[in-house]
């Protein structure tokens, strides 16, 4: 083929990427503009309204306060681009300045403005939030940010007199104050949810008030343990009213006289301060059927995004990575009757329904909701680090939401791949990951359900329930540190991993759980199932579990009610109990229950789990070579047989879950740490889409010495003889495709003499 013919072919097979357009945007632009790098845009939208196939949109720094709607899409070698000019950090915002004329009231640090809004929700003081004024009042941290998490940001019910609709309270009642007409956040005992009601029927002095009984199913007679619901460990707070406005960071809008209240901390007064409203909950969405969009470099603050209409209506091929979401969502209204649904309930949270989408390499941090719900087919959810969501520990807005578990998304949702991701700081659950196929897996999940007081004990780390799930694994996490606060309950506190009611089709295998306040793992199943119907739980670890239970329940495989699990497996778990219910109830029929190490105390036969290293030791006969090759799910074997539990001794791997970083990282054995001197092997994360590494090694952090390179996922490196008393050294460097190196940091241990 000649030079001019294969231009032709070229030009025929590649015109859009041929003459894609590459459009800046910068404050100081203007929209009248070309958008050339010399004359951009000033808006976003402004370029976003040029934008086909395969043009790209550079975002130069600066604060961007609009409503961006993406109307074109692009295609499969031509993606439309939207990206932060290199070495760049541009920021979207759903804030605008506040520019008022306060004046002083008769309250020291309080001031008032006049302001006319019909949909006030949020204010930020310099870049951080206030708090619409409550009762009681939010505690700060050491940090001096508010702590969501505490016990005390709920109000506490008497002990006695409470019941569905009434809530007693003798601090209330010593305030002096009428509250009715209120608003309450209601975390009462319903075991998962929490509403937002008004208050009524309350008189100055009184320690009592009513709620509508209009809470829904959730609200039953008895709960899971057939006990009688006492409502005795309710929390609420109220926010609504004047009299609550008290202290430094709190605000309160009088709708009726359009005035505006702050209470601003010690020595600052907003004339000499930046005070933000939130006035977009979505600044960047698309048309309902946008598709191969690229989002990329960009900081997204006080607000979210939206791709799709719902899940009938899906994007398709959205490329969501390396932005970084901050304070996405906030509202105070939660589960409203349909007949009274607030214009800022439960919906201001990013979502993208979509088919073959994919988040990567985001960190979202702070809201009230969920950081992300995702729902549609064949998506990926991939070293994304998400923290401090879901304040008031409602079950439906984990940090993480992968479709949801409707009847309705039967068909439309599944095959979701979510992996290496770092989830901590949840009110509630983590995880949550519905419909069918899904692979989740290489995840770190903890400090769980941190806001589930007054009765909200029902609840999992990592959740997944009913026939929609058929086909789902669960695998190679981690799930700890979680202990819902709530009184100590015969089964509650708060699970590991859970397949709750109708489960069918999940696998959950080589998970290590620990530090959890009640199971570790729970596995349901329909009643009288068919084969078909079968779970598996293989070769998991569990530890330091049941805080909160009178009987430790590591694991309970449901099979006491009509036959339920009776095709399920349970293999090469190291747990030390596994029973068939609550209660202890002994396991019943099970298709395969075998090679299970139970009645040993688990972490006295782990290397060390206080650092991670949970490989059996080399003398844990009870252990070593006693599992089985089981299906599809042996990992590998050295000696006669797998061991029980999540690791292999000897392999070559240790997978170590969570959100990798440009560098190796999170060292095993930890940076500063005492080891004795028959310490075998270190070990590490790898580094983001790093080809290989190479350990150095040494006594001398000036002079390491090259010890070794590690291909692919391989990173167990084999000590020499240690010396005692002696410190030593490592660094690991890492290889990325391209062949660039990235060296690692330098950790030390001491041998102990």
């Amino acid at each position: 083929m000649n030079l001019k013919n294969l231009i032709v072919l070229l030009l025929l097979l590649c015109p859009i990427a041929i003459f894609a357009k590459v459009l800046h945007v910068s404050p100081t632009g203007n929209d009248a503009n070309p958008g050339t790098v010399e004359e951009p845009f000033c808006t976003i939208q402004g370029a976003v309204n040029k934008l086909q196939a395969g043009d790209i949109c550079l975002i130069h720094n600066g604060t961007y306060r609009e409503n961006i709607n993406i109307k074109n899409s692009g295609n499969a070698v031509a993606p439309i681009i939207i990206q932060s000019a290199k070495g760049e950090n541009p920021v979207i915002s759903g804030l605008n300045i506040l520019n008022l004329r306060w004046k002083a009231t008769d309250k020291k640090g309080i001031f008032v403005a006049d302001y006319n809004s019909s949909g006030f929700e949020q204010l930020f003081l310099d870049g951080k939030p206030l708090l619409e004024a409550r009762w009681p009042n939010v505690p700060r941290d050491k940090n001096g940010d508010w702590d969501f998490f505490s016990p005390k940001m709920w109000a506490a019910v008497d002990s006695i007199g409470n019941n569905y609709g009434i809530v007693k309270d003798t601090d209330l009642a010593s305030t002096g104050w009428n509250v009715t007409g209120a608003t309450a956040i209601l975390n009462v005992c319903h075991q998962f949810f929490v509403w937002t009601r008004t208050v009524e029927g309350h008189s100055a002095g009184s320690n009592s008030f009513n709620y509508p009984k209009n809470l829904g199913n959730s609200v039953k007679a008895e709960d899971e343990s057939g006990a009688k619901l006492k409502f005795d460990d309710d929390r609420y707070y109220l926010i609504g009213k004047k009299e609550f406005l008290d202290a430094p960071g709190e605000w309160f809008y009088d709708s009726s006289n359009k005035q505006l209240f702050v209470c601003m901390p010690e020595g600052k007064t907003p004339q000499k301060a930046l005070l933000e409203v939130k006035t977009r909950n979505y600044s960047l969405t698309a048309t309902a059927n946008a598709s191969y969009i690229t989002v990329d470099g960009i900081t997204f603050f006080g607000t979210a995004f939206k791709f799709g209409k719902d899940y009938n209506s899906r994007s398709s091929n959205i490329v969501f990575m390396n932005n970084t979401v901050l304070y996405s969502s906030w509202t105070e209204y939660f589960s409203m009757p349909k007949e009274d649904v607030h214009e800022k309930c439960d919906r201001n949270y990013p979502m993208i329904d979509a088919d073959n989408a994919i988040v990567l390499n985001n960190i979202f941090a702070y809201g009230a909701m969920s950081a992300l719900y995702i729902s549609g087919f064949s998506n990926l959810i991939e070293n994304n680090l998400f923290h401090d969501f879901n304040y008031n520990s409602t079950l439906g807005f984990p940090p993480l939401q992968v479709s949801k578990p409707w009847e309705a998304l039967i068909g439309k949702a599944g095959k979701a791949t979510v992996r290496n991701n770092t989830i901590y700081n949840s009110g509630g659950i983590a995880l949550q990951v519905a419909q069918a196929d899904n692979d989740v897996f290489m995840n770190d999940m903890y400090n769980v359900y941190r806001s589930c007081w007054g009765g909200n004990k029902d609840v999992s780390a990592l959740y997944a329930q009913n026939t929609f799930c058929h086909g789902t694994r669960l695998h190679h996490n981690w799930v700890h540190e979680g202990y819902a606060g709530t009184p100590p309950h015969q089964w509650g506190g708060g699970m590991g991993i859970r397949g709750d009611d109708k489960t069918t089709g999940l696998t959950i295998d080589h998970n290590v759980i620990w530090n959890i306040g009640s199971a570790g793992i729970e596995l349901k199943n329909p009643d009288n199932p068919t084969p078909d119907m079968a779970n598996r739980a293989c070769s998991n670890t569990i530890f330091q579990h049941s805080k909160y239970n009178k009987v430790k329940s590591g694991m309970i495989v449901e099979t006491h009610r009509n036959m339920c699990n009776q095709y399920s497996s349970v293999v090469n778990n190291l747990s030390e109990t596994i029973y068939g219910h609550w209660f202890a109830r002994p396991i019943e029929t099970l298709a395969d229950y075998s090679h299970n190490a139970t009645g040993k105390v688990v972490e006295s036969l782990l290397e060390n789990p206080l650092s991670f290293d949970f490989r059996p030791k080399a003398t844990a006969t009870d252990v070593i070579d006693k599992g089985k090759v089981f299906q599809d799910l042996t990992d590998c074997q050295f000696g006669s047989a797998p061991d029980i539990g999540a690791y292999e001794r000897g392999d070559s791997i240790y997978r170590i879950p969570g959100r990798r970083e440009v560098k190796a990282s999170f060292p095993i054995v930890p940076n500063g740490a005492i080891v004795s001197a028959d310490r075998d092997a270190l070990m590490w994360r790898p580094a983001y889409n790093a080809v290989s590494h190479v350990v150095f090694f040494g006594n001398d952090a000036n002079k390491l010495v090259n010890s070794g390179k590690f291909t692919g996922e391989k990173n167990v490196f084999t000590l020499p003889k240690l010396i005692a008393g002696q410190k030593y050294f490592w660094r690991v460097d890492a290889t990325m495709a391209d062949g660039s190196v990235v060296n690692g940091d330098v950790w030390n241990f001491n041998v102990s003499q």
